[in-house]
């Protein structure tokens, strides 16, 4: 399984459904980002069936990515998809020549800011009663961001 770029709207909007409940973004949401050069989703599929099984959101700006959402099918999480997903969420950043990757997450989501900090994530700040609940109450941000080694136009990658 290896992350691609993905526009099949009804595909992510189902398995948005499915990953993330009443939060989920609308059919028209997805159609409108699939268009917009400004964002780029990358999803997996399983090999043998094309079934998507994860997916990232993300924005391009001119010295930043942001990602703007990551979902994984519940019957395949914890199997390494949305580490995937940010791998190559930051080669796309790294090849582009971007400065940084930023993010939010909620606060009691410690499973999502642990895989971010495996990644390199470091925690910049937090914003208060930003999500809403399904409860009527508010969330916070976690804001997280993590630098981007910026390449050179036809620069080699460094050996590691």
């Amino acid at each position: 399984m290896t992350s691609e770029p993905i526009s099949d709207v009804e595909a992510l909007t189902a398995l948005d459904a499915r990953a993330r409940g009443l939060d989920a973004w609308s059919l028209a949401r997805f159609e409108a980002l699939t268009s917009d050069q400004g964002y780029q989703l990358m999803g997996i599929a399983d090999d043998s069936t094309q079934a998507l099984l994860a997916f990232a959101v993300f924005s391009v700006g001119p010295f930043d990515l942001e990602l703007e959402m990551i979902a994984v099918d519940p019957s395949h999480r914890r199997q390494g998809l949305a580490g995937q997903l940010i791998v190559a969420m930051i080669e796309q950043g790294e090849a582009k020549g971007l400065e940084r990757v930023l993010l939010e997450v909620r606060a009691g989501n410690d499973a999502a800011q642990a895989l971010y900090e495996r990644h390199g994530f470091e925690v910049d700040g937090r914003r208060t009663g930003y999500y809403p609940q399904a409860s009527g109450g508010r969330e916070d941000a976690i804001l997280m961001s993590r630098p981007l080694a910026r390449q050179e136009q036809g620069a080699e990658r460094p050996a590691q």
